[in-house]
Formats: structure tokens, C-alpha cells, sequence
């Protein structure tokens, strides 16, 4: 017996959740969850609304005050008019959106895109960080961010010049 290997202790196996949902993915599920009916709200509150004709100002449906940076500076801030935009473009008036904020049209894109990509996220359990490390979702935020920036800009040179 003084050479007798210990036998090694059995570790449980974890009980299935008969949901088809492996045990440790529910945390990643939720967050699915949530990436999916968040910009799912943003789009059925834009198809609620009423896009405003002057291209900004249809949060204010909402009860949400006026844009303080156009209301103190008379220039639009780089959000103005997307809430606008969305609401055209559920309405799939690309031109309405295009008067509203041209990038509100990538943007309502981008979010199309990403809805059922998050609902396949949560049927597979996929983990957050690596399925969106996989699409480069870095990435995509980056050229978001730049169409942002050029919208804006060209926005404010074109009121300038007016």
C-alpha cells in the first residue's frame, strides 16, 4: 500500500438546465438580451414618432428639452437630428434622413445590423467580447465615429456659408 497511487477527487459534473443554455453563458445571454432590446426600443420608438420637417427637434415628442448646444449656439451639435433620421428611416425616407443628419443614416444601419446579430448571440450563447472581437467591432465603432465627426463638420461649414 505505500506505493499506491491516491485516487484523484471526482469533481461533479454540472447539471444541465434542460433549456438547451450551457451552465456559465447565462451571464453572456443577458447581456444578448439587453444589446438586442435596447436598440429594438430605440427603433420602435422612432416608428412611434413623428419625424419633424425642420430636421431636428423630434426627441422633444418626448418630453426631452430642445438641444442646449443649437438652442446657445445656434449650431447643431453632432447629435442633433438623428432622432429625426431614425424616424425617417424607419419609415425608409433615406432622403428625409440624409436633411436630418447624414449619419444618422450609417448609424440606423449599423443598429439594423446589430439587432439580429445580437439575437444570434443569445440563441447560441456566444461570449460578448469574442463575438464582437470576431466582427472587429472596434473597428466599425472607429468609422462610426469618423462618419460622426465629418457629418458634423460638414454640417457646421455648410450653415457657415449660408
Amino acid at each position: 500500500m505505500e506505493n499506491a497511487v491516491p485516487t484523484p477527487i471526482a469533481r461533479p459534473m454540472p447539471a444541465p438546465t434542460g433549456l438547451g443554455i450551457e451552465p456559465g453563458t447565462w451571464v453572456s445571454r443577458l447581456t444578448w438580451a439587453i444589446l438586442f432590446a435596447l436598440p429594438t426600443a430605440v427603433f420602435i420608438t422612432a416608428a412611434w414618432l413623428t419625424p419633424n420637417p425642420e430636421g431636428h427637434g423630434t426627441h422633444t415628442q418626448l418630453g426631452l428639452p430642445p438641444c442646449g448646444f443649437l438652442v446657445f449656439t445656434g449650431y447643431p451639435c453632432p447629435g442633433c437630428g438623428l432622432t429625426t433620421a431614425f424616424s425617417y428611416m424607419i419609415r425608409l425616407d433615406v432622403l428625409g434622413a440624409w436633411h436630418a443628419n447624414p449619419f444618422g443614416i450609417a448609424l440606423f444601419l449599423a443598429v439594423a445590423l446589430f439587432i439580429p446579430f445580437a439575437a444570434l448571440g443569445f440563441v447560441r450563447g456566444w461570449s460578448v467580447v469574442s463575438a464582437l472581437d470576431r466582427v472587429h467591432a472596434e473597428k466599425v465603432a472607429i468609422v462610426l465615429a469618423l462618419l460622426s465627426v465629418i457629418s458634423w463638420v460638414t454640417r457646421i461649414a455648410l450653415i457657415s456659408l449660408a
